[in-house]
Order: structure tokens, then C-alpha cells, then sequence
């Protein structure tokens, strides 16, 4: 009867110490320094670096923070690592709180330190929609600065007329690059355009255009200016009367005025001369979800 009841106390013991041990997780002793970390904004994220703890005795790091629309976020990082990316994030959402702490192999945690910190703007992003209408254009619509004086004016670019052409300066040229520059008459955000190539033994076409768009355009300048790059077309076509159509070219930024940058022309001249051009808009769907509730 005794000796039962001596093994009924052991286990009982035994069992109390288990059940002690479980409760008591281990607290780890040392944690990354608060002062080293820093933050850096990047487009919809926010990327955390820190000092790592030379033989770190916590399993890994927790950041805490609340997500104004998911709600409460836990992200971890190794033991070993010295950094971290917080991403899903936006500008919009303002300085938020991130706790850090250490958190042991059996769940003992540090208390935790709190740095604040804010993502950078995610950019909106536009998605092809299709063809829109052909934008009808005259003479007054175009602009160059580098109109030849004897042939070729630019409004025959807009004529209708394949034979006749218009010319860039030959009889005083000057080195490229020069500009065809199109009033669209109202800002939009995708374009396409054809050019046709003059019917010439010359083949002075482009071979190189720089495609950017503006809000605004002043011709005292002569000068490409507040303009966003849009598209590079390289190696176009040599042909004689060479019809070239540009892909669709399209922006999350509203323009107003094509300027058609000419880098070179296949015949190494520094002028080129076409005989058409006409340009179609391209219907877009823009994402901004910074601006978005």
C-alpha cells in the first residue's frame, strides 16, 4: 500500500514539473538592436534592414503591423537574416507601426520595439482597351523643326495624297535628331500611328524614332521639353514607299502632343521625307490604386 502510494506522488510530481516547464517558455536574451534598423520605401513596400545578432539565441523575428484594409499582418524573418520586405502596401495608407521581437524555438517572445515606417506609391498601371477612332488632322496640327524652304511642306504629310510628300531640310541640313511634333486636338492616353515613305529612289526614311508625349507645346523653343518617352522604334524599313505601322503605344499619363523624334534615316542623311501620316487612338483602361477608396 506505502510503496503505491510513494509512485502515485512521483508521477503527480512529475507530472507538475512537465506542466511548470510548458507554461514557462524561454524568453530569448538577446534581440536585434532597435537603433540599427532602418527602413527604405519602394513602390508598394517597405524593406527593413537591421545589425544580426552575433549568435542570436532567438529562433527567428516577428513584425507585427495592421494592414488598414486586411487587418492584423504577421511577417518573420531567420535568426540570421538582416533584413526584411513588407509588401501588399501603398502610399495612401500613411506611417504605420511595426512591432519587432524575438520569439524563441518554444514560443517565448521579447518585448516588443516599434518602428514606423511608409511604403512608396505604386504607379498606376493602363491596359490596352482596343482601337479607337482615327484622329483627323490638317496642316495646322503639324509642326517640324527642320522644314526644307524649296519642297516638301509638312501639310502634305496630312493631304490624302501618297504622291506628294513632305520634306525635312536638305539644301541646309543639320545633324539629327529632329522633330514631327502632332496637336491630337485633345489628351489622350494610347496612340497608334502609319507613316508612308516617299515613292523615291532615295529612301530617305527613318530608321530610328523616339516616341513621347506631352501636355504642352511651344514652338519658340524648337525643343523637346516636359515630355514623357513613350516607345523607341529602331530598325524600320529601308523600302521605297514603305508603309510602317507603330505597335499600339499606350500610358498611364494623358497626352496631348505626339512628338515624333527622328534619331537617323536609313540613308545616313540627316533629313528624312513622307508622304503620309495618320494616327489612331488607342482606348486604354488605367489603374490608379493609390487614388482608389
Amino acid at each position: 500500500m506505502k510503496k503505491y502510494i510513494i509512485k502515485g506522488l512521483a508521477a503527480a510530481a512529475l507530472f507538475v514539473s512537465f506542466t511548470a516547464c510548458s507554461d514557462d517558455n524561454t524568453v530569448p536574451s538577446r534581440m536585434i538592436d532597435a537603433n540599427t534598423v532602418t527602413s527604405v520605401a519602394k513602390p508598394g513596400e517597405v524593406v527593413f534592414h537591421w545589425t544580426k545578432v552575433t549568435d542570436p539565441d532567438f529562433y527567428y523575428i516577428k513584425v507585427k503591423y495592421n494592414d488598414p484594409v486586411k487587418g492584423e499582418v504577421m511577417k518573420t524573418a531567420s535568426a540570421y537574416a538582416d533584413s526584411l520586405v513588407i509588401d501588399g502596401l501603398y502610399a495612401k495608407y500613411g506611417s504605420l507601426d511595426f512591432q519587432f521581437s524575438g520569439v524563441s524555438r518554444d514560443g517565448g517572445e521579447t518585448s516588443p520595439f516599434t518602428v514606423s515606417a511608409q511604403a512608396g506609391a505604386v504607379a498606376p498601371s493602363v491596359v490596352d482597351n482596343g482601337l479607337g477612332e482615327t484622329i483627323k488632322l490638317t496642316g495646322d496640327d503639324l509642326w517640324t523643326d527642320d522644314q526644307e524652304a524649296s519642297e516638301g511642306p509638312i501639310k502634305d504629310l496630312v493631304d490624302g495624297n501618297a504622291n506628294t510628300y513632305f520634306h525635312m531640310a536638305w539644301s541646309a541640313p543639320s545633324p539629327f535628331p529632329h522633330y514631327i511634333v502632332v496637336d491630337l486636338k485633345k489628351e489622350v492616353t494610347g496612340v497608334t500611328f502609319t507613316y508612308i515613305c516617299r515613292n523615291n529612289n532615295n529612301h530617305d526614311n527613318p530608321k530610328q524614332i523616339t516616341v513621347f508625349g506631352s501636355t504642352a507645346f511651344d514652338k519658340s523653343t524648337n525643343e523637346l521639353s516636359n515630355a514623357t518617352q513613350l516607345t523607341v522604334l529602331s530598325n524600320l524599313s529601308n523600302a521605297k514607299a514603305a508603309t510602317v505601322e507603330s505597335p499600339h503605344i499606350i500610358s498611364a499619363t494623358p497626352f496631348r502632343y505626339l512628338w515624333l523624334r527622328i534619331d537617323s534615316s536609313t540613308s545616313g542623311s540627316n533629313w528624312v521625307a513622307l508622304a503620309e501620316l495618320s494616327v489612331t487612338e488607342v482606348k486604354t483602361i488605367i489603374s490608379d490604386p493609390e487614388n482608389e477608396k
